[in-house]
């Protein structure tokens, strides 16, 4: 086992260290995708959506512990909020509709997303399991979108360009996180791997945030 996968460990140093091997992966997992707004005149209450996301990637030795990881990931963000129009329009908690009436909207947005993350070994005892941390650019190109509006008994869905919702096409940002790779066989391990990606592109007055939990496999080349 030990050299075949990706962080493989070395007993002369004790830790995990790069295999001098391109390793490719496959995962998929779940996210928990946000919308973050700017100063808004009617106060703006977040809320998560939750939905999917896969993908495949290279990783590729530098030097000792480092590496560089190429991913390409479907993922489902987007994410959803709430407008307190109370105190904001007269006569809102007259005919029946309450003072903290709140009208709800909700985007459900698709990306293709590229990104080139360094990855730094853990120092960690044992042969077969390798932890490691992640950190980089992406950026992403939107394949898909649709929004929901929620208001009172009223509950209306449409794609962005129905709703004449100009979305911009491409977003870009950093993202972070660790895994742990365990050793399963001669050249393939199994992975879990937290992963959260800051949008850092003004889209529409809002920025995504998207954490993703996803479990795969890995095989040296």
């Amino acid at each position: 086992m030990a050299g075949r996968i990706f962080l493989a460990a070395d007993t002369r140093h004790g830790f995990p260290v790069l295999a001098g091997q391109t390793v490719v992966g496959f995962r998929a997992g779940l996210t928990r995708g946000t919308l973050s707004f700017g100063d808004t005149p009617i106060p703006v209450l977040q809320e998560s959506r939750s939905r999917a996301r896969f993908g495949v990637s290279a990783t590729a030795p530098v030097t000792g512990g480092l590496g560089i990881r190429f991913s390409g990931d479907y993922v489902q963000a987007g994410g959803g909020f709430a407008l307190d129009l109370s105190g904001f329009v007269p006569g809102l908690d007259q005919d029946g509709v309450p003072p903290d009436a709140r009208i709800k909207a909700g985007l459900d947005l698709d990306y293709l997303r590229f990104s080139a993350l360094a990855r730094a070994a853990l120092p960690m005892e044992g042969r077969r399991v390798a932890a490691y941390l992640l950190a980089g650019p992406f950026v992403g190109f939107n394949s898909g979108c649709s929004m929901s509006v929620e208001a009172q008994d009223m509950s209306i869905g449409a794609d962005c360009d129905e709703a004449d919702l100009d979305w911009p096409g491409t977003d870009f940002g950093v993202s972070g996180g660790a895994g742990l790779e365990v050793g399963v066989s001669d050249g393939m391990g199994v992975s879990i791997e937290a992963l959260y990606d800051l949008g850092l592109k003004d889209l529409e007055d809002a920025k995504t945030r998207v954490l993703s939990v996803m479990a795969g496999l890995v095989f040296s080349l």
